[in-house]
């Protein structure tokens, strides 16, 4: 009854505007400035998480595991500087930065890159659990695999090198100029087909 009179942004939208404001926010920012400030953020959320009375509890370089972190307070940490910046961070976040002054480094690109777009890799983790957790029939998952397989070709078309000038001629020009034995001959050796 009560959902109804709260109105609350969408929890992508919303973590997308903290993102935006964590950039607006440091952008002014000399690179120590952020470096601190995001030292502060971090260092007070792990002793947060850790139950210390406060951020001068963490030491900027003293490794997570020294400190106390597992896996859960791991994830917990990664779930407080996640609401807090507006960021989707990974499971292995404390792991894969071992000190909160590694942490808040990462941070840095992660908050002022925000505004040029997602973190890719990201991304693609999410899917992958989307596509791990869903439930669809045969028909809808032939439509997905077909969509996932043409963004997967427009990727990796958009990575290939421009054509050959200057008199090179390309694979495309060959294959045109090619007679029909010649192409037979290629696509045998290619798949191995005497």
């Amino acid at each position: 009854l009560f959902r109804s009179l709260i109105r609350s942004r969408p929890r992508r939208a919303a973590q997308d505007a903290d993102a935006a404001d964590w950039a607006r926010k440091l952008a002014p920012m000399t690179p120590e400035e952020r470096y601190d400030t995001l030292l502060r953020l971090v260092r007070t959320a792990a002793a947060g998480v850790l139950g210390h009375s406060g951020a001068e509890a963490v030491g900027p370089h003293a490794a997570f595991k020294e400190l106390g972190f597992d896996s859960l307070t791991a994830v917990e940490l990664r779930n407080q500087l996640a609401a807090a910046t507006g960021l989707r961070l990974p499971a292995t976040l404390v792991f894969d930065q071992p000190s909160p002054a590694e942490l808040a480094e990462h941070l840095i690109p992660a908050l002022l890159g925000g505004a040029a777009g997602p973190d890719l890799e990201v991304e693609i983790d999410a899917l992958e659990a989307l596509l791990d957790a869903a439930d669809v029939d045969s028909g809808q998952r032939s439509r997905i695999t077909t969509r996932l397989q043409t963004l997967l070709s427009r990727w990796a078309d958009q990575g290939r090198p421009e054509p050959a000038g200057d008199g090179e001629t390309t694979v495309s020009e060959h294959l045109e100029q090619a007679s029909d034995d010649e192409i037979f001959q290629f696509i045998g050796r290619e798949f191995g087909i005497s």
